[in-house]
């Protein structure tokens, strides 16, 4: 069997840890564990990559509002309409909206990663753990044993990781709905 590549390390050192109990499992016919580990597998530096550009696109943006209201006072100044000042504002304040958006997104970015960091983390402790605990049963199943107790135990184990990788997954609910916001345009252009 060739080893899976997972974007998270510390994934792909479960799916590597859990590399018997899979054998054991395909001998048994029962659920693939390391195929669960899949749903939870992401990349959070590539997120936190992503979530500091987007902050650098948002001072990028903070500074070209000041370099515009600078403009903006300057032509207030020396005469000109109200019409322009009003348009001015109304721009001013999309540009201050987008900054504020690109900046929270950022924000959510990084927070996003780091739950799912924490997930990935806590999802491959837990279901080492659980391989660790079946290992006697998943060598007797490797060397033949098919006794009621050894085949009930690796079956059992490969369902307790299936259902801890779905309990981590569930978590995610609260994530998404953090990201709704970013369905919609963060500023309406005027």
């Amino acid at each position: 069997m060739t080893a899976e590549v997972f974007e998270h390390p510390a994934l792909a050192s479960a799916a590597s840890q859990l590399s018997a109990l899979r054998a054991a499992a395909g001998r048994l016919g029962v659920a693939d564990p390391v195929a669960a580990l899949r749903h939870l597998d992401c990349a959070p530096a590539s997120i936190r990559t992503s979530a500091s550009a987007i902050d650098t696109g948002a001072l990028g943006v903070t500074s070209a509002q000041a370099e515009f209201r600078a403009g903006v006072e300057h032509a207030e100044n020396g005469g000109s309409t109200e019409t322009f000042g009003a348009w001015a504002d109304t721009v001013d304040g999309q540009y201050a909206a987008a900054a504020r958006a690109a900046a929270s997104t950022a924000a959510l970015g990084v927070r996003i990663a780091d739950r799912l960091d924490e997930l990935a983390v806590a999802a491959s402790a837990e279901v080492c753990a659980l391989a660790s605990a079946a290992a006697d049963s998943v060598s007797a199943v490797l060397d033949g044993d098919r006794s009621a107790e050894v085949v009930s135990e690796v079956g059992a184990t490969c369902t307790a990781v299936i259902r801890a990788v779905q309990e981590k997954i569930a978590a995610l609910t609260a994530l998404a709905a953090e990201l709704e916001p970013l369905t919609a345009p963060a500023v309406e252009l005027s």
